[in-house]
């Protein structure tokens, strides 16, 4: 065989070998490139689908308040909350977080938000699109769920503390001195922070007129203005004893006739004529009405049927008077907007400047909302503070007296807060105040109260010098419910 044939095959042979051999490495690696590659695109893919964190808290700035809009993603979708105050769910139509992009939308409030996650910093970026489609900036920061206050009642232990003295008119005390036992405050306290007791937003006690606990959940602080809702039947049940007093009402067994010129041809026809102002204020008008077997947010509530008309006076005056040979209590919103509109005819004045002027300045009560005026020319429910509850508290349980000024009758406050009618087995009612009785040491303590739709209370238990102001959202139409669980943890504190 020639030596160059042998030489030739030896080198198609070795060359052979060779590009087989880099054949199957670049083979090799390139299988590892592609791996590599899809790895590299899956965790890119899975980066930018996914943030690094599950939580985030975002500070939406507006020019009269700050939003605390906390994000959560650990269901099956992104959540929402507003944790401004407590804990709220936003009402949304969409909500998604993919490829980076984070949007949202309350076709309700007109609001939108479109935001993109920065991997560098870990943050969400943003606008927020409001009405009149002007732009807000939000930048969500993850958080530890734990420390966002505003998702639970406190984010710290609970430690008792003496009320600060504020010169607002109120006199404080450590709860030692007035004989309440610490450790049961204390105990009360904890079933608040651990939602034993339910959205309770702030507790107030006072005994013998001294401030001794003052407490506040979530959010919350001395200086908000609450709409303490039908607790402001209470305080139009004072200016109705004022009137009396300055003659301005004859007498609460006045037709209601007499007071509504407006509406005469309605009160003052046959079946209405003899509705007194004393069935207004005592809820027994016979005019069939139903506002607490179902709730506010339930069209069955005869107050949510009548807040669809115009006028709701000539609702309520139209509707039949059922027959009873005995008072039928009723329990009726209106009935209060009605006797404010009694007492605007009567004292010439309108329900803010008569409210401001005999109740909130007399009482040094300086921040308050009174609302708007609705079409029958009245206010409905107001706004106050705490602390300005535990004041009108505290003028009723000194007999309508405050520093030394008689600003409603002695007389007026005793019948106002006597059991008139008995809607319950133990439940009573007055002139547009609850009563109640308790048990202490054994012995029973009669109470009464104001009370409003979501847990607004100012209670007064006169033989124990004892006043308690409670606010939340609680909400439900029966004025006992978690109450006087509440109450009755504070009596067993009472030496």
């Amino acid at each position: 065989m020639p030596l160059a044939y042998i030489e030739s095959n030896i080198q198609n042979v070795t060359l052979s070998f060779y590009e087989g051999f880099i054949n199957s490495l670049s083979y090799w690696y390139m299988n590892r490139i592609i791996i590599f590659m899809l790895l590299a695109a899956t965790a890119c893919s899975a980066r930018q689908s996914a943030p690094r964190a599950n939580h985030y808290l975002g500070l939406l700035r507006f020019p009269d308040i700050t939003y605390h809009i906390y994000l959560t993603m650990e269901g099956a979708q992104p959540e929402l909350i507003n944790a401004t105050f407590k804990a709220d769910k936003f009402p949304l139509d969409t909500i998604y977080f993919h490829h980076d992009s984070l949007y949202f939308r309350m076709a309700e409030y007109f609001s939108e938000y479109h935001g993109v996650y920065q991997h560098e910093t870990g943050r969400i970026t943003g606008r927020w699109t409001g009405e009149n489609h002007k732009q807000y900036p939000l930048e969500f920061i993850p958080v530890n769920p734990d420390t966002v206050s505003g998702l639970h009642p406190r984010t710290a232990p609970y430690r008792y503390k003496r009320p600060e003295a504020m010169r607002d008119g109120l006199l404080t005390d450590s709860a030692s001195h007035q004989h309440v036992d610490l450790n049961i405050i204390d105990s009360l306290m904890q079933r608040i922070t651990n939602r034993t007791y339910q959205d309770i937003h702030s507790v107030l006690i006072a005994r013998n007129n001294h401030l001794i606990a003052e407490e506040y959940f979530y959010r919350f602080h001395h200086n908000y203005v609450y709409n303490i809702q039908s607790a402001t039947k209470s305080i139009v049940s004072a200016l109705t004893g004022i009137a009396l007093a300055r003659k301005e009402i004859k007498s609460i067994h006045d037709p209601l006739c007499t007071y509504m010129p407006a509406y005469k041809t309605l009160a003052c026809n046959e079946p209405n004529r003899i509705i007194t102002l004393q069935q207004l204020l005592t809820m027994n008008t016979g005019i069939p009405w139903d506002e607490q077997t179902y709730d506010y947010i339930d069209d069955r509530n005869s107050l949510v049927m009548a807040s669809h008309e115009k006028d709701q006076f000539t609702y309520l005056l139209s509707l039949p008077r059922s027959k009873s040979a005995a008072p039928v209590f009723a329990y009726n919103s209106l009935n209060h907007t009605l006797m404010n509109a009694v007492l605007k005819h009567a004292t010439k004045l309108n329900n803010k400047n008569e409210l401001t002027r005999r109740i909130l300045k007399p009482l040094g009560i300086e921040k308050y909302n009174l609302g708007e005026t609705n079409p029958m020319g009245v206010i409905g429910d107001i706004g106050l503070r705490p602390r300005d509850m535990m004041k009108f508290g505290l003028l009723y349980l000194n007999n309508g007296q405050w520093n030394g000024q008689q600003l409603i009758p002695a007389e007026w406050v005793k019948e106002s807060t006597a059991t008139h009618i008995q809607p319950t087995a133990t439940l009573g009612y007055g002139y547009f105040w609850w009563t109640r009785n308790f048990l202490w040491k054994e012995k029973t303590v009669s109470s009464f109260f104001a009370w409003g739709y979501g847990g607004q209370y100012i209670i007064v238990i006169p033989e124990l010098k004892l006043n308690i102001v409670m606010s939340g959202s609680h909400w439900g139409t029966d004025p006992e419910k978690q109450m006087v669980n509440i109450v009755e943890d504070i009596l067993v504190a009472v030496q």
